[in-house]
């Protein structure tokens, strides 16, 4: 294909940017979770506070035992309760990103 190609495709090489955190709780298969509950947080302490509610309730009502006390600086934290069901807490994007204000 020569350089000069118009047809050549681009790659876009700005990073996401993000107004708020999605905190989503699951449960099920590793590879084949079933959202739960979703929330919107616009700061990070919001969705800290999220994750601890959830990770408390489910340990509290579902006898989630929690791999960790928080998400992971991926935004991931996983639990296991009777049965072998897997949950999983997430945040989107990871707490270590600054949002833009809207």
């Amino acid at each position: 294909m020569p350089d000069n190609d118009p047809n050549q495709g681009t790659l876009d090489l700005e990073f996401a940017t993000y107004d708020h955190y999605t905190v989503t709780l699951a449960k099920g298969a590793v590879g084949d979770m079933e959202s739960v509950r979703t929330h919107t947080a616009r700061t990070v302490d919001d969705a800290i506070n999220f994750v601890e509610s959830l990770r408390d309730i489910t340990a509290n009502r579902d006898g989630v035992t929690w791999q960790h006390e928080e998400v992971d600086a991926q935004g991931v934290m996983f639990g296991l309760a009777a049965g072998g069901v897997v949950w999983e807490i997430s945040v989107v994007p990871p707490l270590s990103t600054e949002l833009v204000k809207p």
